[in-house]
């Protein structure tokens, strides 16, 4: 498995210099909370605004998002025309007939990269024409801010070029790996859905702050600060979060209170069954 980091802490000189991608034309087709998160994340790659096209379902709609992401609406044939790169942000159960719909249109080389869970490689390489280029990106919205996780599959047709070019459009979305198209259902577990969980935590932190006496903008400051620290503290050390967990657990302290009754009421196994049935309903839109 191989990874690219955009993460502060991990750029080098080269990572920070980069490919140049302001000449990489790209029709985004749906930009939708998921779409849009990727169109972010590709600006900030440096893509130009005016070669990211935004196609969603109508006029009205592609102006207001392409307006709101800093990107250049367009028709579908006008985003089309000369694309190196087609992103499908739309739902699953219309990508394949999206692929039908286009694929007479699609200009030779083109990379086709789908948002969607549940719709595999060989099942969009059999509605395209052979040898097209396709590729699966499973990402999380914290893209969007340049802090989420992205997992590349890649299909047959593609080339070494051409999934580095798709490595490099992600190089700012937080951390992007390959993985095979098996590893999906786990992936979404682990990362794709995974940012609404860590929200609900989050939130019933925040209550229960209130409710103990804090302002809710200041506890709600106080809670993200601590959970990005701990999440920094175990990606710049390395550690184990078992080990980080007991150095700040002191022998008949207030955090050992807490970490016991957070073992009562099972948070532990409601993480893990929430990951869990996330994996499972992907494995049963997949079909597997």
């Amino acid at each position: 498995m191989t990874a690219s980091s955009s993460h502060p802490a991990a750029h080098t000189s080269a990572e920070q210099s980069g490919p140049d991608l302001s000449g990489v034309r790209i029709a985004l087709i749906g930009a939708g909370n998921m779409g849009g998160a990727v169109a972010r994340a590709f600006l900030s790659a440096g893509v130009a605004a005016e070669n990211l096209q935004i196609v969603n379902s109508t006029s009205a709609s592609s102006e207001r998002a392409a307006a709101e992401l800093g990107a250049t609406a367009a028709s579908r044939s006008e985003a089309l025309e000369g694309a190196d790169v087609v992103v499908l942000g739309v739902k699953p159960y219309q990508v394949l007939d999206l692929l039908s719909a286009i694929r007479d249109s699609l200009p030779a080389g083109a990379v086709v990269i789908s948002l969607a869970a549940g719709v595999t490689i060989a099942a969009m390489e059999a509605a395209l024409p052979a040898g097209m280029p396709v590729e699966r990106a499973m990402p999380n919205t914290p893209i969007a801010v340049g802090e989420g996780a992205v997992g590349l599959m890649r299909g047959t047709s593609v080339e070494d070029a051409q999934h580095a070019l798709v490595h490099a459009l992600f190089a700012r979305a937080g951390v992007a790996v390959d993985i095979a198209e098996e590893q999906v259902h786990a992936f979404i577990g682990a990362a794709g859905s995974l940012p609404a969980f860590t929200y609900l935590i989050i939130e019933a932190m925040t209550d229960e702050a209130v409710r103990l006496g804090l302002k809710r903008d200041l506890a709600a400051s106080l809670i993200q600060q601590t959970v990005r620290g701990a999440a920094t503290v175990l990606s710049e050390t390395g550690a184990h979060p078992a080990a980080a967990k007991n150095a700040v657990s002191s022998p008949g302290g207030t955090t050992v209170q807490g970490l016991a009754a957070m073992e009562r009421a099972g948070v532990r196994a409601g993480v893990a069954g929430a990951m869990a049935a996330a994996a499972d309903h992907s494995r049963q839109m997949a079909g597997d």
